[in-house]
Protein backbone atom coordinates (compact mmCIF):
# COMPACT_ATOMS: atom_id res chain seq x y z
CA UNK A 1 0.00 0.00 0.00
CA UNK A 2 2.90 2.34 0.84
CA UNK A 3 4.50 1.66 -2.56
CA UNK A 4 1.20 2.31 -4.33
CA UNK A 5 0.68 5.55 -2.37
CA UNK A 6 4.23 6.69 -3.18
CA UNK A 7 3.71 5.84 -6.84
CA UNK A 8 0.48 7.86 -6.97
CA UNK A 9 2.20 10.78 -5.24
CA UNK A 10 5.08 10.76 -7.72
CA UNK A 11 2.61 10.50 -10.63
CA UNK A 12 0.66 13.50 -9.36
CA UNK A 13 3.91 15.45 -9.03
CA UNK A 14 4.87 14.63 -12.62
CA UNK A 15 1.39 15.63 -13.85
CA UNK A 16 1.57 18.90 -11.90
CA UNK A 17 5.06 19.61 -13.21
CA UNK A 18 3.90 18.92 -16.76
CA UNK A 19 0.89 21.18 -16.30
CA UNK A 20 3.11 23.99 -15.02
CA UNK A 21 5.43 23.57 -18.02
CA UNK A 22 2.45 23.87 -20.35
CA UNK A 23 1.28 27.03 -18.58
CA UNK A 24 4.78 28.50 -18.77
CA UNK A 25 5.00 27.67 -22.47
CA UNK A 26 1.63 29.29 -23.14
CA UNK A 27 2.64 32.35 -21.18
CA UNK A 28 5.93 32.63 -23.07
CA UNK A 29 4.01 32.65 -26.35
CA UNK A 30 1.87 35.61 -25.23
CA UNK A 31 2.99 38.74 -27.02
CA UNK A 32 2.56 42.08 -25.33
CA UNK A 33 2.22 44.72 -28.03
CA UNK A 34 3.40 48.25 -27.40
CA UNK A 35 0.67 50.31 -29.06
CA UNK A 36 2.96 53.20 -29.93
CA UNK A 37 3.30 53.98 -26.23
CA UNK A 38 -0.37 54.86 -25.86
CA UNK A 39 -2.46 54.21 -22.75
CA UNK A 40 -5.17 51.66 -23.67
CA UNK A 41 -8.67 53.08 -24.20
CA UNK A 42 -11.78 52.13 -22.32
CA UNK A 43 -15.31 52.03 -23.70
CA UNK A 44 -15.04 55.51 -25.20
CA UNK A 45 -13.39 55.76 -28.61
CA UNK A 46 -10.17 57.79 -28.57
CA UNK A 47 -7.82 59.13 -31.21
CA UNK A 48 -4.98 56.67 -31.71
CA UNK A 49 -1.44 58.07 -31.59
CA UNK A 50 -2.13 61.37 -33.35
CA UNK A 51 1.50 62.41 -32.83
CA UNK A 52 2.44 59.63 -35.28
CA UNK A 53 -0.65 59.17 -37.42
CA UNK A 54 -2.56 62.42 -37.07
CA UNK A 55 -2.15 64.48 -40.23
CA UNK A 56 -4.19 66.88 -42.31
CA UNK A 57 -4.27 64.17 -44.94
CA UNK A 58 -6.69 61.28 -45.23
CA UNK A 59 -5.75 58.23 -43.09
CA UNK A 60 -7.31 55.71 -45.43
CA UNK A 61 -7.10 52.46 -43.47
CA UNK A 62 -7.04 51.15 -39.95
CA UNK A 63 -3.65 50.30 -38.49
CA UNK A 64 -2.38 46.77 -39.12
CA UNK A 65 -0.18 45.42 -36.32
CA UNK A 66 1.75 42.22 -36.98
CA UNK A 67 0.85 39.43 -34.51
CA UNK A 68 4.36 39.60 -33.01
CA UNK A 69 3.89 43.32 -32.35
CA UNK A 70 7.05 44.27 -34.22
CA UNK A 71 5.55 46.06 -37.23
CA UNK A 72 2.61 48.37 -37.87
CA UNK A 73 1.41 49.68 -41.23
CA UNK A 74 -1.32 52.04 -42.39
CA UNK A 75 -2.21 54.03 -45.49
CA UNK A 76 -2.72 57.73 -46.21
CA UNK A 77 -4.69 59.00 -49.20
CA UNK A 78 -3.80 62.33 -50.76
CA UNK A 79 -6.17 64.82 -52.42
CA UNK A 80 -5.65 63.05 -55.76
CA UNK A 81 -6.89 59.81 -54.16
CA UNK A 82 -3.50 58.14 -54.32
CA UNK A 83 -2.67 55.79 -51.48
CA UNK A 84 0.68 55.80 -49.72
CA UNK A 85 1.47 53.08 -47.21
CA UNK A 86 3.67 53.75 -44.16
CA UNK A 87 5.47 51.42 -41.79
CA UNK A 88 6.95 51.60 -38.30
CA UNK A 89 9.12 48.95 -36.64
CA UNK A 90 9.54 48.15 -32.95
CA UNK A 91 13.26 47.74 -32.31
CA UNK A 92 15.33 47.94 -29.13
CA UNK A 93 12.34 48.97 -27.05
CA UNK A 94 11.09 51.84 -29.21
CA UNK A 95 9.27 52.55 -32.45
CA UNK A 96 11.04 53.81 -35.54
CA UNK A 97 9.90 56.86 -37.46
CA UNK A 98 7.25 56.26 -40.17
CA UNK A 99 8.78 55.33 -43.53
CA UNK A 100 7.55 53.84 -46.78
CA UNK A 101 7.97 50.03 -46.80
CA UNK A 102 10.69 48.73 -49.13
CA UNK A 103 8.08 47.07 -51.37
CA UNK A 104 6.21 50.35 -51.96
CA UNK A 105 5.58 51.22 -55.61
CA UNK A 106 6.51 54.83 -56.35
CA UNK A 107 4.66 54.68 -59.69
CA UNK A 108 1.34 53.58 -58.24
CA UNK A 109 -0.59 53.51 -54.97
CA UNK A 110 -0.76 51.02 -52.11
CA UNK A 111 -3.25 50.88 -49.24
CA UNK A 112 -5.44 48.66 -47.01
CA UNK A 113 -2.67 46.67 -45.26
CA UNK A 114 -3.90 43.52 -43.51
CA UNK A 115 -1.80 40.76 -41.91
CA UNK A 116 -2.69 37.10 -42.15
CA UNK A 117 -3.46 35.74 -38.65
CA UNK A 118 -0.13 33.89 -38.53
CA UNK A 119 1.73 37.07 -39.46
CA UNK A 120 3.60 35.42 -42.32
CA UNK A 121 2.00 37.53 -45.05
CA UNK A 122 0.80 41.07 -45.50
CA UNK A 123 -2.11 41.61 -47.87
CA UNK A 124 -2.75 45.03 -49.44
CA UNK A 125 -4.53 46.68 -52.36
CA UNK A 126 -2.70 48.29 -55.25
CA UNK A 127 -3.08 49.47 -58.84
CA UNK A 128 0.55 48.62 -59.59
CA UNK A 129 1.46 46.81 -62.80
CA UNK A 130 0.83 43.07 -62.70
CA UNK A 131 2.92 40.26 -64.21
CA UNK A 132 2.14 39.45 -67.85
CA UNK A 133 0.39 36.20 -66.85
CA UNK A 134 -2.37 38.06 -65.01
CA UNK A 135 -5.62 39.39 -66.52
CA UNK A 136 -5.42 42.91 -67.87
CA UNK A 137 -7.00 45.79 -66.00
CA UNK A 138 -5.85 48.90 -64.21
CA UNK A 139 -8.09 48.73 -61.15
CA UNK A 140 -7.46 47.59 -57.59
CA UNK A 141 -6.12 44.13 -56.94
CA UNK A 142 -5.26 42.33 -53.73
CA UNK A 143 -1.55 41.61 -53.42
CA UNK A 144 0.44 39.74 -50.80
CA UNK A 145 4.04 39.96 -49.67
CA UNK A 146 5.83 37.49 -47.41
CA UNK A 147 7.22 38.75 -44.11
CA UNK A 148 10.46 37.09 -43.03
CA UNK A 149 13.02 37.64 -40.29
CA UNK A 150 15.15 39.46 -42.86
CA UNK A 151 12.36 41.75 -44.05
CA UNK A 152 9.86 41.75 -46.91
CA UNK A 153 9.74 39.55 -49.99
CA UNK A 154 8.52 40.48 -53.47
CA UNK A 155 4.78 41.37 -53.72
CA UNK A 156 2.54 39.34 -56.02
CA UNK A 157 -1.18 39.44 -56.87
CA UNK A 158 -2.79 36.71 -54.80
CA UNK A 159 -3.99 34.73 -57.84
CA UNK A 160 -5.93 35.00 -61.10
CA UNK A 161 -9.24 33.79 -59.60
CA UNK A 162 -9.79 36.53 -57.01
CA UNK A 163 -7.42 39.17 -58.33
CA UNK A 164 -9.34 40.68 -61.25
CA UNK A 165 -8.82 44.42 -60.66
CA UNK A 166 -12.10 44.99 -58.82
CA UNK A 167 -11.09 44.25 -55.21
CA UNK A 168 -10.91 46.64 -52.29
CA UNK A 169 -10.99 46.24 -48.48
CA UNK A 170 -10.17 42.72 -47.28
CA UNK A 171 -9.52 40.48 -44.28
CA UNK A 172 -8.20 36.94 -43.79
CA UNK A 173 -9.56 34.29 -41.42
CA UNK A 174 -7.31 31.83 -39.59
CA UNK A 175 -8.17 29.08 -42.10
CA UNK A 176 -7.08 31.33 -44.98
CA UNK A 177 -10.55 32.23 -46.24
CA UNK A 178 -10.53 35.71 -47.73
CA UNK A 179 -13.30 38.29 -47.33
CA UNK A 180 -13.17 41.37 -49.54
CA UNK A 181 -15.24 44.08 -51.21
CA UNK A 182 -15.75 44.08 -54.96
CA UNK A 183 -17.82 45.76 -57.69
CA UNK A 184 -18.35 43.15 -60.41
CA UNK A 185 -21.13 44.25 -62.74
CA UNK A 186 -22.35 47.25 -60.76
CA UNK A 187 -21.46 50.57 -59.15
CA UNK A 188 -21.88 49.55 -55.51
CA UNK A 189 -19.40 47.57 -53.48
CA UNK A 190 -20.51 44.32 -51.88
CA UNK A 191 -18.74 41.75 -49.71
CA UNK A 192 -17.45 38.50 -51.18
CA UNK A 193 -15.82 35.40 -49.75
CA UNK A 194 -13.11 33.28 -51.38
CA UNK A 195 -12.61 29.89 -49.71
CA UNK A 196 -9.02 28.66 -49.57
CA UNK A 197 -8.43 25.00 -50.44
CA UNK A 198 -5.31 22.91 -51.00
CA UNK A 199 -5.63 23.87 -54.68
CA UNK A 200 -5.87 27.59 -54.01
CA UNK A 201 -8.84 29.95 -53.80
CA UNK A 202 -12.21 28.84 -55.09
CA UNK A 203 -14.21 31.25 -57.23
CA UNK A 204 -15.47 34.01 -54.90
CA UNK A 205 -19.13 34.23 -54.00
CA UNK A 206 -21.17 37.13 -52.64
CA UNK A 207 -22.08 36.92 -48.95
CA UNK A 208 -25.77 37.36 -49.69
CA UNK A 209 -26.88 37.32 -46.05
CA UNK A 210 -24.83 40.47 -45.43
CA UNK A 211 -25.03 42.48 -48.64
CA UNK A 212 -27.76 45.03 -49.33
CA UNK A 213 -28.73 47.34 -52.17
CA UNK A 214 -26.42 49.91 -50.59
CA UNK A 215 -22.67 50.09 -50.17
CA UNK A 216 -20.65 47.49 -48.24
CA UNK A 217 -16.87 47.69 -47.91
CA UNK A 218 -13.95 47.18 -45.55
CA UNK A 219 -14.80 43.77 -44.05
CA UNK A 220 -12.99 42.55 -40.96
CA UNK A 221 -13.50 38.83 -40.35
CA UNK A 222 -12.85 37.33 -36.92
CA UNK A 223 -10.04 34.74 -37.04
CA UNK A 224 -12.58 31.97 -36.31
CA UNK A 225 -15.18 33.52 -38.69
CA UNK A 226 -17.63 33.95 -35.80
CA UNK A 227 -18.36 37.57 -36.66
CA UNK A 228 -17.76 40.12 -39.38
CA UNK A 229 -17.54 43.92 -39.14
CA UNK A 230 -18.08 46.08 -42.22
CA UNK A 231 -18.94 49.61 -43.29
CA UNK A 232 -22.20 50.37 -45.06
CA UNK A 233 -24.55 53.12 -46.20
CA UNK A 234 -27.57 50.82 -45.80
CA UNK A 235 -30.77 51.67 -43.98
CA UNK A 236 -29.95 52.12 -40.31
CA UNK A 237 -26.76 54.08 -40.89
CA UNK A 238 -26.75 57.31 -38.88
CA UNK A 239 -24.07 58.97 -40.96
CA UNK A 240 -22.85 58.68 -44.52
CA UNK A 241 -21.15 55.39 -43.59
CA UNK A 242 -21.48 53.42 -40.35
CA UNK A 243 -19.84 50.29 -39.01
CA UNK A 244 -22.10 47.24 -38.74
CA UNK A 245 -21.47 43.83 -37.19
CA UNK A 246 -23.00 40.44 -37.91
CA UNK A 247 -22.57 37.22 -35.90
CA UNK A 248 -22.89 33.56 -36.85
CA UNK A 249 -25.45 31.48 -35.00
CA UNK A 250 -24.81 28.05 -33.47
CA UNK A 251 -25.56 26.49 -36.85
CA UNK A 252 -22.87 28.52 -38.59
CA UNK A 253 -25.34 30.80 -40.41
CA UNK A 254 -25.00 34.57 -40.53
CA UNK A 255 -27.55 36.50 -38.52
CA UNK A 256 -28.87 39.99 -39.19
CA UNK A 257 -26.28 42.81 -39.36
CA UNK A 258 -26.71 45.48 -36.66
CA UNK A 259 -25.38 49.01 -36.34
CA UNK A 260 -22.48 49.08 -33.85
CA UNK A 261 -24.07 51.99 -32.04
CA UNK A 262 -23.15 55.42 -30.71
CA UNK A 263 -19.94 54.25 -29.00
CA UNK A 264 -18.55 53.77 -32.51
CA UNK A 265 -20.71 55.59 -35.03
CA UNK A 266 -21.54 59.28 -35.39
CA UNK A 267 -23.40 61.46 -37.85
CA UNK A 268 -20.14 61.49 -39.81
CA UNK A 269 -18.52 58.45 -41.48
CA UNK A 270 -16.84 55.49 -39.76
CA UNK A 271 -14.82 52.98 -41.77
CA UNK A 272 -11.89 50.53 -41.88
CA UNK A 273 -12.55 48.33 -38.83
CA UNK A 274 -9.71 46.13 -37.59
CA UNK A 275 -9.32 44.21 -34.32
CA UNK A 276 -5.81 44.08 -32.88
CA UNK A 277 -4.02 40.69 -33.13
CA UNK A 278 -4.31 40.16 -29.37
CA UNK A 279 -8.07 40.70 -29.62
CA UNK A 280 -8.01 43.56 -27.10
CA UNK A 281 -8.83 46.62 -29.21
CA UNK A 282 -10.99 47.67 -32.12
CA UNK A 283 -9.43 50.19 -34.49
CA UNK A 284 -11.42 52.19 -37.01
CA UNK A 285 -11.28 55.45 -38.96
CA UNK A 286 -13.66 58.40 -38.68
CA UNK A 287 -13.94 61.83 -40.29
CA UNK A 288 -15.74 63.31 -37.25
CA UNK A 289 -13.05 66.00 -36.97
CA UNK A 290 -13.27 67.03 -40.60
CA UNK A 291 -13.11 70.79 -41.14
CA UNK A 292 -12.11 73.43 -43.66
CA UNK A 293 -8.46 72.73 -42.86
CA UNK A 294 -8.72 69.02 -41.98
CA UNK A 295 -9.70 66.53 -44.66
CA UNK A 296 -10.47 62.88 -44.47
CA UNK A 297 -10.16 60.39 -41.65
CA UNK A 298 -8.35 59.90 -38.36
CA UNK A 299 -7.72 56.57 -36.66
CA UNK A 300 -9.54 55.77 -33.39
CA UNK A 301 -9.48 52.80 -31.01
CA UNK A 302 -11.76 51.41 -28.31
CA UNK A 303 -11.82 48.38 -26.02
CA UNK A 304 -12.86 45.36 -28.10
CA UNK A 305 -15.22 44.14 -25.36
CA UNK A 306 -17.81 46.26 -27.18
CA UNK A 307 -18.04 43.30 -29.57
CA UNK A 308 -19.04 41.00 -26.69
CA UNK A 309 -21.63 43.55 -25.60
CA UNK A 310 -23.19 43.53 -29.04
CA UNK A 311 -23.04 39.74 -29.21
CA UNK A 312 -25.03 39.46 -25.95
CA UNK A 313 -27.70 41.77 -27.35
CA UNK A 314 -28.13 39.34 -30.27
CA UNK A 315 -28.63 36.29 -28.04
Amino acid sequence: MKLKSLSMKVTRQFILAGYMLVLMACKSETVEIDYLGRKPPGMTAELFAPEFLGTNANEHSAVAFSPDGRVVLWAVMDSQYRGRMFEMKYENGSWSKPTRPVFADTTSDDYSPSFSPDGKKLFFCSRRKTPDSYPTGNGNRIWSVVKTAEGWGVPEPIDTVVSRSQEFGHSIAKNGNLYFASTPGGPDLNIYQAVLTSEGYEKPGAVEAINSLGYEDGPYIAPDESYLIFESSRDGADGNLDLFIVFKDNGGQWGTPVNMGSKINTMHSERFARVSPDGNYLFFASDRQKSATKIGYDIYWIDASIIDELRKLQN
